[in-house]
């Protein structure tokens, strides 16, 4: 994506001589199985180079990042920045009290049990291909195990808000039915939020060269993933379009900026630019190795060598780097006949 698309404001302020400072930090089918019970084999995962990945649907859903727990960690770090730097909110959509709520790709289920406590009224499903949520939740969370490209089983017009996790829409492989299963279990006046990264870096104090290290590992991990057949590259006017086809009103796009390292100014933003960096430096590995081993036929060592590199990038002060960010409240309007 481009920067043309859409505004992202003015630079973000930068914390007080980091200007001089260029060192690194030293069989598918499409039925719902979320009324059976959950079988032993969801449990026998894959191993690849050390790390864990998720064994339901193994082979028809090639979800590229592991679930081990040092992904668990990074996901709640991630959880973690994005929550400060898109102004410290579970959602943006204007509900002062959801009744129900569905989290897609809950993950460690984090913002669900977040919600949990912040809104202990409402009624919460967190839904992910991999069983890694607490054993216990509260009495308002339930988590079960699904493909959400399958066909959703919910009652029609149910949830009065749908949170979309983040880095969720690069490994849907058809964004549409996505879109239209959302549209039709999103109660009257409901919303559909979905919270997203792009993987093109940016920044507001530093000329990004065609040579820069990260500039090559998220092109390649692109290339990587399209073989899988899913897509980083999101083009968020063509998706705001398409929730407008399927039926939302008053589509809106949040544009935020998602720095990474400790050069903000702004206390809440440098926090959440720490662990972005932390996140990142940790999540490399899990991020990248399957894509590059997997599809891209990189051995393991020339693997580990542009990690090393991009490691190096991001640890680059002076660079101010960040990742664009958006936020989609999208309301659903139900027409009934009367």
């Amino acid at each position: 994506m481009d920067n043309t698309y859409f505004d992202l404001g003015a630079p973000l302020a930068t914390a007080d001589g980091h200007e001089t400072d260029d060192s690194g930090y030293s069989s598918r089918d499409d039925v719902s199985v979320l009324s059976r019970s959950v079988h032993s084999s969801i449990y026998d995962y894959r191993f690849e180079h050390g790390r864990r990945y998720h064994a339901f649907k193994q082979g028809e859903t090639d979800y590229f990042m592991p679930n081990d727990e040092r992904e668990q960690v990074r996901m709640d770090m991630q959880h973690r920045c994005m929550f400060l730097s898109t102004g410290q909110k579970l959602f943006h959509a204007p509900l002062e009290s959801p009744i129900r709520a569905l989290d897609l790709g809950t993950g460690t289920g984090i913002w669900a049990l977040e919600m949990s406590e912040k809104y202990p009224q409402t009624q919460i499903v967190g839904v992910d291909l991999s069983p890694i949520q607490p054993e216990w939740a509260p009495e308002n969370v339930r988590f079960e195990i699904d493909d959400v490209e399958d066909e959703w089983t919910w009652p029609e017009n149910h949830f009065d808000l749908i949170h979309s996790k983040v880095m969720l829409l690069g490994s849907i492989r058809n964004h549409r039915r996505y879109f239209e299963q959302a549209f039709k279990q999103c109660a009257p006046n409901g919303f559909f939020e979905i919270n997203e990264i792009t993987t093109h870096i940016r920044s507001d104090h530093y000329n990004i060269v065609s040579e820069n290290a990260i500039l090559r590992w998220t092109t390649l991990l692109k290339q990587g993933i399209e073989q899988m057949g899913t897509t980083l590259d999101l083009d968020f006017d063509r998706l705001a379009n398409l929730m407008r086809e399927v039926g939302f009103v008053d589509v809106t796009v949040k544009p935020f900026k998602h720095p990474i390292g400790t050069w903000p100014a702004d206390p809440v933003l440098k926090q959440a630019g720490s662990i972005q960096l932390v996140a990142m430096l940790e999540g490399l590995e899990g991020l990248s190795m399957a894509v590059f081993t997997r599809c891209l036929n990189w051995s393991v060592e020339d693997t580990k060598k542009l990690l090393e590199q991009t490691s190096y990038e991001f640890c680059r002060k002076r660079a101010c780097y960040y990742w664009p960010g958006f936020v989609f409240p999208n309301l659903v309007t139900i027409l009934r006949p009367g």
